[in-house]
């Protein structure tokens, strides 16, 4: 059964790529089918859902959600990048550290994106700057505050290592890979001469933040210090104060509930079911075992690197690549010497966000964005998706070879 139990969690993602369908539903399903097979009861296949993941994660994106809806993250954003005035070769760092902190903060990469990828490509073409440039920083900035503690896929992550029995690497996940994603930015600023930029000409518009979005703002630092601070839970935290913004007609409640990301909710948690119970029948082991065939203590770490950073060019990082290549960590730590489970899940963990390929959700807003509205050229448009492609394996290559080397050692977060 273990065999079996592997090629259907494979299967899974394969037919859930192919046919375009949400892996989670599929999982889900394919639970039953290998329950009945196994002779597992379905009772321990309803064991295997995480419900603290789930409520976690459906507490922050309500809450967020409401923020959206009522334009709290828009309102700042519009803030952020009008302050900087004339110094327009900051701005690409300004869109970098908006993404960042907003993500950071609680929402993760998922609506974020949407706003900072439109606000830095927008700008991107009003004043003549690269889109790759722009909407690179964005996605960067995005993708590299949802490693947080308090963030999606900071979440997804330690939850996974606290069911492997394994805890404690939240600050070095999220420390880490922000020093990764800036070499990353300050990349994308030199090649494109981002500090060429010239002064911003166009008139500033004065921008107030009305009675919803300031008692917004003072709930959002109220969750940050409520986490932080006090070790609250995110996600119930998230759900009280959804409470108290709806409570003050803050936010609306149906639009709100309809913007959260249940695909992807969806998604994470069925995946779970699945790989709860391919790890009770050993596949986990069996993938281990396999992929170990292949590593040393030298190259183990960028050889996850390179399996997480090209599977989740097709297909979800925080529901599919993560759930499936996060717990072969410990086995392979246990079977190659040397190998730090931590450093393991750092290298497939960053992997896996860090895309601008133009068929993952931050490659396809940027395309989307910079085309909207104007009649592009085909070679135009071409280029673009050829410099999204290539900008994408240049760092999953680049991050793979610092893994390779040590890099997760070469800084201790105390």
């Amino acid at each position: 059964m273990t065999s079996v139990s592997l090629f259907v969690l494979i299967g899974s993602i394969v037919v859930g790529i192919w046919r375009r369908m949400n892996v989670g539903v599929i999982a889900v399903g394919m639970s039953l089918v290998l329950a009945e097979i196994a002779g597992i009861p379905t009772k321990q296949v309803y064991g295997g859902f995480p419900t603290k993941l789930f409520v976690t994660l459906l507490g922050t994106m309500l809450f967020f959600s409401l923020l959206q809806k009522n334009k709290t993250l828009e309102v700042i954003s519009d803030f952020t990048v009008q302050s900087i005035g004339k110094r327009l070769f900051l701005l690409p760092f300004v869109v970098y550290m908006l993404a960042f902190m907003l993500s950071a903060a609680g929402p993760g990469a998922i609506p974020v994106l949407p706003i900072a990828i439109i606000i830095g490509v927008t700008l991107a073409k009003q004043l003549d700057i690269s889109p790759v440039l722009m909407g690179g920083c964005a996605t960067l900035g995005a993708v590299g505050g949802t490693l947080s503690p308090l963030a999606l896929t900071g979440i997804i992550v330690q939850e996974i290592l606290t069911e492997q029995g394994v805890a404690g690497m939240e600050a070095d996940l999220f420390i880490k890979g922000t020093i990764i994603n800036l070499v990353g930015v300050i990349s994308l600023y030199i090649f494109y001469k981002g500090y060429t930029l010239k002064a911003l000409v166009q008139e500033k518009r004065r921008i107030t933040f009305n009675k919803n979005q300031k008692i917004s703002i003072v709930l959002l630092m109220f969750l940050v210090i409520m986490v932080i601070g006090f070790n609250f839970d995110v996600g119930m935290v998230g759900f009280f104060l959804a409470m108290v913004l709806l409570a003050v007609k803050g936010s609306d409640e149906k639009s709100g509930i309809s913007q959260i990301p249940w695909s992807v909710i969806i998604m994470v948690c069925g995946v779970n079911v699945l790989m709860t119970l391919v790890q009770k029948l050993g596949g986990v082991k069996l993938l281990a075992n396999f992929l170990a065939n292949f590593m040393s203590e030298q190259s183990a770490a960028a050889i996850m690197a390179l399996t997480g950073g090209i599977m989740s060019q097709f297909s979800s990082a925080n529901g599919v690549v993560i759930p499936t290549l996060v717990p072969t960590a410990t086995d392979i730590a246990l079977m190659i010497p040397g190998v730090s489970v931590h450093e393991l899940v750092f290298a497939i963990t960053f992997a896996a966000v860090v895309t601008l390929s133009p068929l993952s959700t931050a490659g396809s807003l940027i395309m989307a964005t910079y085309t909207q509205g104007e009649e592009k050229s085909p070679r135009e448009i071409n280029r673009l998706f050829t410099a999204l492609f290539v900008w994408t394996f240049v760092m999953l290559i680049g991050f793979a070879l610092i893994c390779g080397l040590g890099y997760y050692d070469w800084i201790s977060v105390w």
